[in-house]
């Protein structure tokens, strides 16, 4: 029998019980990571690494052996020990419990899929019923593949507002399928300083080469938190009654933004993050909307895992036997960014530095070329979702 996964955007720590906090900075090692692999594509970029590294981690709780190791190298973690996965689940809870109210919304949903009659591992089952509240669904992929392909769709659309509604693509699922780990996030914010859509007006996006792009800029000028490095600036937006936050890095060069990319690193953002104080700002940010789909067999194979991809897999902490491998990880996320808040959403499928600032005059911050963005919690400091804008639509 085989094996295929999908993942819809942590880190593995030895030791007896682990805290929420002990997870997030190897899934932000895994978060920059991700953004240096997948930022060497062209376009416009949105992922939820948060989302690849929880269903690979309801994965991880089945592979054994060098596959194990392998997953946790393309983490970046140490090998799990016990209190791992309860962990990532205590962060999830924590995450939606200080994230919603006010009228924003963070939801965060796991899927467990099954092929009819397929024995699973009683301890497996049970952490990803009971820690990752992923109720196991029997699908009949055997006989009706595709019915179960658009049975799982259906459960992601639901569980992203109908922004991923079709994760797996027709085709992608075949009688081999065994199991399949979903994963998916929906978060929706409101700004804590609202932008006045009147204010909003068309105006040039630099596009590099001297070529433009006509795009909608939103006008705000206020208190905003803010800072500067040598090459970029950065602005923060706050969401209303939340601690997530929207954070803007601006090359200040127009072509910077490959530059500024290769410096992304967990301890930088952290420093640069941690450095904004502030000030008074006269920004203008374009209104957008991005998707991105990704196939991520190359990508984790690079990080470590590729063992989990073949006949070397040891999936064995599943079904108690080595007859399953890896067969597709794809990922599908979307983000909305307006005068009224941000709209964001993703899915995974696995189927089997900084200067401070005096405060001074008015800074002014002009997004009209390509940058790059996060949200992010900024009381764990754990990153929900990254990505880039190259061309605004």
């Amino acid at each position: 029998m085989t094996h295929h996964l999908a993942l819809t955007i942590p880190f593995l720590l030895a030791g007896a019980l682990l805290a929420s906090s002990d997870v997030t900075p190897g899934m932000n090692r895994f978060a920059a990571a991700t953004y240096r692999q997948l930022a060497q594509t062209s376009g416009n970029l949105i992922l939820s690494p948060f989302c690849i590294s929880t269903a690979l981690s309801m994965l991880l709780d089945g592979a054994r052996g060098q596959t194990a190791a392998g997953m946790a190298a393309a983490l970046d973690q140490l090998h799990p020990g016990p209190g791992y996965h309860a962990a990532v689940a205590a962060l999830a809870a924590e995450l939606t419990k200080q994230a919603n109210g006010e009228g924003n919304q963070l939801a965060i949903a796991n899927g467990l899929w099954v092929q009819q009659g397929f024995p699973l591992a009683s301890e497996f089952e049970h952490t990803i019923r009971t820690l990752y509240q992923a109720p196991l669904a029997s699908l009949d992929f055997h006989a009706h593949a595709d019915q179960a392909r658009q049975e799982i769709n259906s459960w992601t659309a639901q569980h992203t507002n109908d922004k991923i509604p079709e994760l797996f693509a027709p085709g992608s699922m075949d009688a081999t399928a065994r199991l399949v780990l979903t994963s998916a996030i929906y978060f929706y914010g409101k700004w804590r300083l609202p932008f006045d859509p009147s204010a909003t007006r068309p105006e040039p996006f630099q596009l590099g080469g001297g070529r433009t792009a006509d795009a909608k800029f939103m006008h705000q000028n206020a208190d905003f938190l803010y800072g500067e490095t040598p090459s970029a600036q950065i602005l923060e937006m706050r969401y209303q009654g939340t601690p997530l936050a929207f954070d803007i890095l601006l090359p200040k060069a127009n072509d910077g933004l490959a530059a500024l990319e290769r410096s992304i690193q967990p301890d930088v953002l952290s420093a640069w993050f941690g450095a904004l104080t502030s000030r008074k700002v006269d920004a203008a940010i374009p209104k957008f909307r991005a998707e991105s789909a990704f196939l991520l067999r190359d990508m984790l194979s690079r990080m470590g895992m590729a063992d989990a991809f073949g006949a070397a897999a040891d999936f064995s902490g599943i079904d108690g036997r080595r007859d399953l491998y890896l067969g597709v990880v794809v990922h599908k996320a979307f983000v909305d960014v307006s005068e009224v808040g941000t709209e964001a959403a993703a899915a995974t499928g696995a189927a089997v530095h900084f200067m401070a600032m005096r405060r001074q005059e008015t800074a002014i911050f002009r997004a009209d070329h390509p940058f790059a963005f996060f949200i992010r919690d900024t009381t764990s400091g754990v990153i929900l979702f990254e990505g880039r804008l190259v061309q605004p639509n």
